[in-house]
C-alpha cells in the first residue's frame, strides 16, 4: 500500500504547516517515536526500521520530506488528538496516516506522561532509564511505576555483587546490598531471583525463579559447565574485572526486566528481525553463559528450571529439530550433540550422538536417530549406558525386549511424540515374537521393483558388497516384517505396512551400519532398525521441483500408515488369547523440582522437551500358544 504520488517542496511545506498548527501538550499522555527508531530515504519514500523490525513506504521523494516533519514532531511528543487530526491537504494526509499506521504496527509508538525524560521530577524515571523503558517497555510509565515501588536484595561480596548493586543503583532502585557467604550473587526482588556466579574464565546467570530454587540451579550449572576441566573455580581464585562487570550486571538486567514486566532477554535475544520468533515452538528457560578472550555472552537453554512440557509445533521434522537443540545444546544440554562429524555422508545419513550413531535418509532424521539411540542406551531401555565406554562409539543395536519364565515380553522406546514412541515399542514386540505368530512368507517380487528398496538394498550388496539375502514376513493383520540376514546373522530389521517399505528401511539401517564400518566407527555386532514413524522432511510446495515424485522423498509419506500400522500390529499380538498392556518406560519427572535436578537429567529434560517414553508387555499363555 503506497500513498499517492508526493514529488514537489509545495506538498512537504504544505505538510509542514499542517503539522505546526498542532499545539504542544502541558500534560498529560503523549506519543512519541521509539528512541530505537530511525530512517533512511530511498529512490521513492522511506525505509523506516526499529529494534527487531521494519517497513518501506514509497510514494515519491516527498515521503522523505513528510518523514523528517512527521519524526520530529514525534520525537517530542504528540498528543492523542493531534495525531487523529487530518493534515489539510489530502494527500500528505494519506502519507502520514499510512506511516503512523506501520509505525504502530511494528510497535514504533509509544505513549508516556508529558515530559517524560525531558524534566527532573521525583516521580519520573532518570533520562537515560526513561530513555531505555521508551525504547522497549509496552507501557514506559507501569513499568517505572512497578520498578520504583520494588526494592532488590543483592546478596553477595565480590565484584559479581558490586556490579549488580551498581547496575541497579544506577537504575534509580532501591538496592539492599545484604552480604553473603557463598559463592553465589543471589540477586532479588520479590519472588523473582538469579544466581550469578564467576568462574575461572566463566560466568553465567540463571534464569528467573523462586528465590529458593536459583542457588540449586546455579550449582547444577557450574557442574554442567565445568564437566571438561578439572573443576569449578573455589572461593578466593581471582575473577577477571571484565567478566565480573558482565555478569553482575546481566544478573541485574533480567531482574529489572522482570519486576518492570518487561520481556526477558533471552526471548529478546530469539527473536528475529520484524519481530518474529527465531524459530516457531518452545522456548525453554535459558542461562546465560559468558566467558573470556574474548569476552562473549550467549543464552543457552537450562531444561531443569523447566517443569512442564511446554505447547509447541506438530511432531514435524523442524519442531523436532528444535527440542532436539534444547536437548542436545553443547553448552548446557544433558545430551552430546548429534553431529555428523567428519562421518561419510553418503549413501547414508549418518551421525554421533556421543558414541551412539544414528543412520537415515536425511541429515535431520539422522540426528534425531542417534539421540534417541543415545537416551535409550542412558535410560537402560537397551541394557546399558552409553557413557560407560566413551572410548567405544557405537550405534546401539536394537534394544532387546526380555522375554521371562512366565512367557511375557517387554520392549520399550523413546519417541519424538507418543505416535512415535508406541510405534517403535510395538515393533520390537513383535520382532521379538514373531516366531510366535501364524505368518506367511513375503515373495521378492512384492517389493524388488520398488525404488527405495531397490536403491537401499543395491547400496547394501553391490556398494559396500555385503553378501545378505532378505527374509520378509506378513504377520496375521497384515503388515510386513522384513529382516536382512547373512550366514553370520542378522543384520537388520523392520516392521512396516507393506514389503517395499519394510525391506527398504531395514536395507537403509544395513547399509548405514556398514557405512559406518566402513569409516572406522566401531559398531557391536546385533541387529538394528529403523522405522517409519519417526518423522521425516517433505517439501510444503508439491512444485518446488516439478520433476520429481513421491520416491525423491522417501521415506517421507511411509508415516501415513502408521496409525492402520498400529492397530495391524495390536491385532496381531493380541490373537490367540494374548494380552497387551501399555506403560510409560520410565517415571515422569516433569514436576520435579531443584532437589532433583541430580538423579537423572536426562529423563527429567526429556519429559519437559516433549519427548515419550513407551514400554509394553506382551503376555501369553503358554497352552494356548504352545510355547
Amino acid at each position: 500500500m503506497s500513498p499517492q504520488p508526493l514529488t514537489t517542496a509545495a506538498d512537504a511545506g504544505v505538510a509542514e504547516a499542517g503539522a505546526a498548527d498542532d499545539p504542544q501538550p502541558a500534560a498529560g499522555t503523549v506519543v512519541r517515536l521509539r528512541p530505537v527508531v530511525f530512517a533512511t530515504p530511498t529512490g521513492t519514500g522511506v525505509h523506516v526500521r526499529g529494534w527487531s523490525s521494519s517497513f518501506t513506504v514509497s510514494g515519491g521523494t516527498g515521503v522523505w520530506k513528510v518523514w523528517q516533519l512527521l519524526a520530529r514532531q514525534l520525537a517530542g511528543g504528540l498528543s492523542p488528538q493531534s495525531l487523529a487530526r487530518p493534515v489539510r491537504r489530502p494527500e500528505v494526509d494519506r502519507a502520514v496516516r499510512l506511516l503512523l499506521e506501520q509505525l504502530r504496527e511494528h510497535d514504533m509508538l509509544v505513549e508516556v506522561p508529558s515530559g517524560w525524560g525531558d524534566r527532573d521530577d521525583p516521580g519520573l524515571p532518570p533520562a537515560d532509564l526513561a530513555r531505555w523503558l521508551e525504547s522497549v517497555a509496552a507501557d514506559p510509565a507501569a513499568a517505572w511505576d512497578r520498578l520504583r515501588s520494588t526494592t532488590v536484595t543483592v546478596a553477595g561480596t565480590g565484584p559479581v555483587a558490586a556490579a549488580a548493586t551498581r547496575t541497579l543503583t544506577g537504575t534509580g532502585l532501591t538496592v539492599d546490598p545484604s552480604g553473603g557467604t557463598g559463592a553465589d550473587t543471589v540477586v532479588r526482588a520479590g519472588d523473582a531471583a538469579v544466581a550469578a556466579r564467576c568462574l575461572a574464565e566463566t560466568g553465567y546467570v540463571t534464569p528467573v525463579a523462586a528465590p529458593d530454587e536459583v542457588t540449586a540451579h546455579s550449582a547444577a550449572i557450574a557442574t554442567r559447565l565445568t564437566r571438561d576441566t578439572d573443576g569449578p573455580a573455589v572461593d578466593g581464585d581471582p575473577v577477571a574485572p571484565a567478566l565480573a562487570a558482565l555478569v553482575g550486571a546481566a544478573a541485574a538486567h533480567r531482574i529489572v526486566c522482570a519486576v518492570a514486566g518487561l520481556p526477558d532477554p533471552a526471548e529478546e535475544a530469539a527473536t528475529l528481525p520484524g519481530g518474529e520468533p527465531a524459530a516457531p515452538g518452545p522456548h525453554y528457560p535459558a542461562a546465560l553463559v559468558a566467558r573470556l578472550d574474548p569476552v562473549r555472552a550467549t543464552y543457552h537453554p537450562w531444561l531443569p528450571a523447566a517443569r512442564a512440557p511446554l505447547p509447541g509445533g506438530p511432531a514435524d521434522i523442524d519442531a523436532v529439530g528444535l527440542r532436539l537443540a534444547a536437548l542436545g545444546d553443547p553448552v548446557l544440554g544433558p545430551v552430546p550433540a548429534a553431529l555428523p562429524g567428519d562421518l561419510p555422508q553418503l549413501p547414508a545419513m549418518l551421525a554421533l550422538a556421543g558414541p551412539a550413531l544414528g543412520v537415515a535418509a536425511t541429515a535431520d532424521a539422522a540426528r534425531i536417530d542417534a539421540t534417541l539411540r543415545y537416551v535409550e542406551a542412558h535410560l537402560g531401555l537397551d541394557g546399558s549406558r552409553p557413557g560407560d565406554d566413551p572410548a567405544t562409539p557405537a550405534l546401539t543395536p536394537t534394544p532387546t525386549p526380555t522375554l521371562s519364565a512366565a512367557r511375557s515380553v517387554t520392549a520399550a522406546a523413546v519417541g519424538v511424540d507418543a505416535r512415535h514412541a508406541t510405534g517403535v515399542a510395538l515393533r520390537r514386540l513383535v520382532h521379538a515374537v514373531g516366531h510366535r505368530l501364524d505368518t506367511v512368507e513375503v515373495a521378492e517380487a512384492e517389493w524388488a521393483t520398488a525404488p527405495a528398496a531397490r536403491r537401499w538394498w543395491k547400496a547394501l550388496t553391490r556398494r559396500f558388497g555385503v553378501p545378505a539375502r532378505v527374509v520378509a514376513h506378513r504377520l496375521p493383520a497384515g503388515a510386513v516384517h522384513a529382516e536382512i540376514v547373512t550366514d553370520d546373522g542378522p543384520l537388520a530389521w523392520a516392521v512396516e505396512a507393506d514389503a517395499a517399505d519394510a525391506v527398504a528401511l531395514a536395507a537403509l539401517a544395513a547399509t548405514g551400519v556398514a557405512q559406518a564400518r566402513a569409516a572406522g566407527v566401531a559398531v557391536p555386532t546385533g541387529p538394528v532398525s529403523l522405522t517409519g514413524a519417526a518423522p521425516t522432511w517433505l517439501p510444503g510446495d508439491p512444485q518446488l521441483a516439478p520433476w520429481t515424485d513421491d520416491t525423491w522423498y522417501w521415506p517421507a509419506g511411509v508415516i501415513d500408515h502408521e496409525e492402520r500400522l498400529q492397530q495391524a500390529l495390536r491385532a496381531a499380538l493380541t490373537t490367540g488369547g494374548a494380552t497387551l498392556t501399555g506403560r510409560p518406560a520410565v517415571p515422569d519427572p516433569a514436576d520435579t523440582g531443584p532437589a532433583d535436578l541430580d538423579p537423572d537429567p536426562v529423563a527429567h529434560a526429556l519429559a519437559v522437551t516433549g519427548f515419550v517414553t513407551q514400554g509394553f508387555q506382551w503376555t501369553t499363555d503358554a497352552a494356548s500358544r504352545g510355547a
